[in-house]
């Protein structure tokens, strides 16, 4: 306090003694404003042992807390009931789905090839609109089989020398590897089991040779050799080939051997020496008297499958006349093989 003025002066000490008379409330460092409701000097002071706790209402909002937590918890008991029946359910249909897996997969894996059924599949498809082979083949869906069906230069080769088809080869070698066959009677004359045939034939597409191998009856294997050399799309010799070289029987009674040595020599490679290995075993199967098959019988079925004539809607005349050049070649081929293949 100051002893001149005789008055409580802030602590801020003013600039000049007007500012001390003219503002002196600016000085002064005012106090934050009061809360509502705080008791004045007049009014009783409040103490903490004053606060009453609603003990009531507290265990009542406890208590709904409670029944809330006890209805989420009914909610989510019953979802994990809910969701254990689905997974019981879901793992049953896994278990099924998986043993039916492993059975598919057991019969894809023993099946083969022949179990498919192309028919059965457009019936299952149920396709209204059928496509022309030929389109189908264009857009790659139908694909030409390994071996049968197809074109000669599509056809699985053999590896080892001579390069020729590998069924010829197989197929000769079964019948030539066993006597009891190349002495049956009707050999390449009698027909084979078709079922039989059509399963060999399976087989064979998938380069498989062990049923053919194994068979009892040699006229299953000669169906095969024949099915061969029918289906092929370009035939060993074409009837425009033969025509440049033995245009009619009348010119096969001169230079024959020749005029054949020339007609073999046109053919490329492949065909050469399926020609030379193919006559050289009917030249072995017509040698042996037991088959009951001799030169002519072969010459005139052969004939058609190297050649590949067309045999349908011919009349008789036509008919004697393109096969009679074709039997004679295969004829010449057999009898004379020395002279024009060594």
């Amino acid at each position: 306090m100051d002893s001149y003025l005789g008055l409580a002066q802030s602590k801020v000490k003013p600039r000049s003694l007007v500012d001390g008379f003219s503002n002196r409330t600016a000085t002064i460092k005012k106090r934050p404003p009061r809360p509502t409701g705080y008791p004045t000097t007049a009014s009783r002071p409040i103490s903490t042992s004053s606060i009453v706790i609603d003990s009531a209402a507290q265990f009542r909002y406890l208590q709904e807390e409670h029944l809330a937590l006890l209805e989420r918890y009914k909610k989510l008991e019953e979802s994990y009931t809910a969701l254990q029946g689905e997974y019981a359910k879901v793992k049953s249909d896994n278990e099924r789905l998986q043993g039916a897996y492993e059975e598919l997969q057991e019969s894809y894996n023993s099946v083969t090839a022949k179990n498919f059924n192309a028919g059965k599949l457009l019936v299952y498809l149920k396709l209204k609109r059928r496509t022309d082979k030929e389109t189908l083949e264009k857009r790659n869906i139908i694909k030409n089989e390994a071996c049968f069906n197809t074109y000669l230069q599509d056809v699985v080769m053999l590896e080892q020398h001579p390069r020729i088809p590998r069924v010829v080869h197989e197929c000769i070698a079964v019948l030539e590897a066993n006597d009891k066959f190349m002495r049956s009677p009707g050999l390449y004359r009698v027909s084979g089991d078709h079922n039989a045939i059509q399963n060999l034939r399976y087989d064979i597409n998938a380069n498989n040779y062990k049923r053919l191998r194994k068979q009892k009856s040699p006229h299953e294997v000669c169906g095969i050799l024949k099915l061969f050399l029918r289906e092929l799309k370009d035939p060993l010799i074409s009837l425009e080939t033969c025509a440049k070289y033995l245009p009619d029987v009348i010119q096969m009674k001169t230079n024959t051997r020749l005029k054949i040595k020339q007609l073999i020599g046109s053919l490329d490679e492949v065909r050469q020496n399926t020609l030379k290995v193919l006559m050289k075993h009917l030249r072995s199967v017509a040698a042996i008297e037991e088959n009951e098959v001799d030169s002519f019988s072969l010459g005139l079925l052969f004939s058609s499958l190297i050649f590949n004539e067309t045999l349908a809607d011919v009349c008789p005349v036509k008919f004697q006349k393109l096969t009679a050049v074709p039997r004679e070649c295969i004829i010449a081929m057999m009898e004379d093989y020395d002279a024009i293949f060594e």
